[in-house]
């Protein structure tokens, strides 16, 4: 299995190390995700590889090629040499409303594709999204994503049901942290506008360091729910654990403040406790934030990120660099005598 040479670590996926390498026939550089526990991730591992063949969208990473060696499972993908985030935080780049405009509309577009082709993605967020030398976002890690069932409970009688253990706590919608099984693609739309809302405040939206602190601040911010807000929340399982004080929902306005009114709007309209109300994502691209001056960027025109945009902005304290290179070399050293 020499067709491969590693050239450099990139970052970790949900359950495995992502590396930059060279196809040695080609001279193309690619990523590679290592998975080295089958036995624990099988199951999202053929999910992950099954989406990524389903779905043909220039908004969605596309799989190039998979195999098996040495008790591990590799996945090669195409490599795109920058995520969301580091566009986000890059102080040399200063993005303006236009280009954050047609990122929003570049996830969304890969969302109508993926929804389309009933997949679910259960783990939208900012890191998950790459920014390729050409300036355009591509959806990634899929180790999550699902196929949505067909909805034949009524004639079966047995209840459609996922697990509840998806999605990265702040970008989980309400249903999820109250411990539902019963959901559908509005899951990733509650996600999507997380996404949006952090675009603009360059910070998580709802950010919680455990699941009741989660519980806690979207409560705050959105309201305690009512029949009105929420009218299924006591099928939720772990909805009727927890008392709440009452407390009335923050304006939208209010809790993303200084920011265009009507992307405000289509945000308010995104995290919502009802998932049956949230906006798919065809109706949120026809909202008026898109169509409203500054319209959005030419994606031809949009920022193109540097080859070494990740190793640019690494962080600076030595220990922290010295742990990474261990970690690298040791991965390095598995894969050389693997691959």
């Amino acid at each position: 299995m020499d067709n491969y040479k590693i050239l450099e670590r990139i970052g970790e996926g949900t359950h495995g190390q992502v590396v930059q390498a060279l196809e040695r026939s080609s001279g193309k550089i690619v990523a590679i995700k290592c998975v080295r526990s089958l036995d624990k991730t099988s199951k999202n591992l053929l999910r992950e590889i099954e989406s990524l063949k389903a779905l043909e969208s220039n908004y969605v990473v596309k799989l190039l090629d998979h195999f098996c060696h040495n008790f591990g499972f590799y996945l090669v993908l195409e490599y795109v040499v920058s995520g969301l985030p580091e566009m986000l935080h890059d102080d040399d780049i200063i993005l303006n409303d236009s280009q954050l405009k047609t990122y929003a509309r570049m996830l969304l577009n890969g969302v109508v594709h993926m929804h389309a082709t009933n997949i679910m993605h259960r783990d939208l967020k900012p890191a998950n999204l790459l920014i390729c030398s050409k300036g355009i976002l591509k959806i990634a890690d899929f180790s999550l994503s699902r196929l949505i069932l067909a909805n034949n409970d009524k004639q079966s009688g047995e209840d459609l049901c996922y697990t509840g253990q998806v999605a990265t706590r702040r970008y989980r919608a309400p249903e999820l942290l109250f411990g539902s099984v019963h959901y559908n693609q509005s899951i990733d739309m509650w996600s999507v506008g997380c996404i949006l809302a952090e675009m603009q405040l360059k910070t998580p939206l709802f950010a919680g360091d455990s699941d009741m602190e989660q519980i806690a601040i979207v409560v705050h911010y959105l309201g305690t729910p009512t029949d009105e807000t929420w009218p299924n929340r006591n099928e939720m399982p772990d909805y009727n654990k927890l008392k709440f004080t009452h407390c009335d929902p923050v304006p939208t306005n209010v809790l993303l403040p200084d920011i265009d009114n009507l992307l405000v709007d289509l945000i308010g309209k995104l995290i919502v406790y009802d998932a049956n109300t949230r906006l798919k994502a065809q109706e949120a691209l026809l909202q008026p934030y898109f169509f409203n001056e500054p319209l959005p960027c030419l994606e031809h025109k949009m920022p193109k990120p540097p080859k070494n945009h990740r190793q640019k902005l690494l962080p600076k304290q030595p220990e922290v660099i010295e742990c990474m290179e261990k970690n690298f070399n040791h991965l390095y050293h598995i894969l050389d005598e693997t691959l």
